[in-house]
């Protein structure tokens, strides 16, 4: 019987160590053909002004870093930048002053579109309010408030409105949602709130205006350096998430970045609020209950009633409301609570994007004059803010 001999058995083995590598080196080519066919196919426009590319070109830009976007957004100016990146600045405040009804008081509304639509609506509504707004696309509680402490109802207001929102009470903690909101990233920025020996401490943005922005942004290493300032502070900044670089150009790692971006959101929501529960431990309630808190003690002594109007979106129960209960009975501050007007189980009471439809804005705006209308009758909205800093 005749062995084979050794010389053969290596040639074989060197043989199918080539194929193999062929195989692979095939696979790899034509992997990166399909990814550079995806991106000649479906290449996002470079004009940063154009808000309405393709399906697919928005599907493929998806996962792209939050650094990435920008750097297509942000051009050299406001003129030549997307109109989304002019958005949510501090500095100067984006206020929508309607036309005033003769004599009418003034109602002040801070937060996100939703507030902003409830704004438009008491304006529709009411015969004797006239409604005012501070807002930011995707709002957060704390830009909320940092919004109002700069503001302080415009020096005019008999009321002001603080608005909570569920489906963005847990990045209560972040500075900017260039950090959080992942599929669109917006780089203006909010003011990040502690609680510190039961009071409130704060830490301003490295930045607050689009001017400072544009300023940074195009010094590399001033930008680093906001961003280390950023990440120090906000609970959601990840480097996966939000820096640059060369595997941005490849269109199946943006979209494994973005499954990743959209996991991380969807566990910090779970982490904090559910359709059934809420975690009372958890930073962002705390940071919750203090600023609203903190709020009401600051419009009282500002002469304003406080009024806080917690949106609970489809599928979220009533959740945040009950997250913030306490301290509003506590305190005895106004409230409007969307989930006694709009059931938040029932699809039809909302919008594809998440809004109420407008009747049900209609309704939320005559509830919430009727709420505003019997704390100035009542004198609750009134009390002596003392007894707000009694509570703390």
């Amino acid at each position: 019987m005749n062995l084979p001999s050794l010389s053969t058995s290596s040639s074989e083995s060197r043989l199918k160590v080539m194929k193999a590598l062929q195989t692979l080196a095939w696979i790899v080519a034509s992997f990166a053909a399909i990814d550079l066919a995806i991106n000649l196919a479906f290449q996002y426009p470079q004009d940063p002004r154009v808000t309405a590319p393709g399906r697919f070109q928005m599907y493929f830009e998806y996962g792209r870093s939050s650094e990435g976007k920008l750097r297509r957004m942000t051009g050299t100016s406001r003129t030549n930048s997307a109109p989304i990146t002019l958005a949510g600045w501090y500095s100067p405040l984006q206020v929508q002053d309607n036309p005033v009804k003769h004599n009418a008081p003034i109602i002040t509304f801070y937060g996100m579109s939703h507030s902003v639509r409830l704004a438009d609506a008491l304006n529709r509504t009411s015969s004797h309010f006239a409604a005012r707004s501070v807002g930011a696309p995707g709002a957060t509680t704390n830009w909320a408030y940092g919004a109002f402490l700069r503001d302080r109802g415009g020096g005019k207001s008999r009321a002001v409105v603080l608005s909570l929102m569920s489906a963005n009470l847990p990045m209560i903690n972040t500075v900017s949602p260039l950090t959080w909101n992942v599929s669109f990233p917006m780089p203006y920025t909010a003011d990040r709130f502690y609680v510190k020996n039961g009071a409130l401490a704060v830490v301003r943005p490295p930045y607050e205006s689009f001017g400072q922005y544009i300023e940074i942004f195009r010094s590399p290493a001033k930008w680093d350096a906001a961003l280390k300032q950023i990440a120090a502070n906000d609970a959601m900044y990840d480097e996966f998430l939000v820096r640059e670089s060369a595997l941005d150009r490849s269109s199946a790692f943006r979209l494994v970045r973005r499954a990743y971006g959209q996991r991380a959101e969807r566990m910090a929501r779970a982490n904090v609020l559910g359709g059934t529960g809420f975690k009372p431990g958890s930073e962002q309630i705390k940071l919750a209950n203090a600023i609203v808190r903190d709020f009401a003690f600051k419009a009282r002594e500002g002469g304003m009633i406080p009024v806080v109007f917690i949106v609970n979106n489809q599928g979220y129960s009533d959740t945040l409301f009950r997250a913030v209960a306490r301290t509003l009975e506590e305190d005895r501050i106004p409230y409007l609570s969307s989930h006694t007007v709009v059931s938040p189980t029932d699809p039809r009471g909302y919008l594809a994007d998440s809004h109420f439809t407008d009747e049900n804005d209609n309704k939320l705006a005559r509830a919430l004059e009727g709420v505003i209308q019997h704390s100035i009758n009542s004198g609750v909205g009134l009390l002596d803010p003392q007894f707000a800093r009694l509570k703390q």
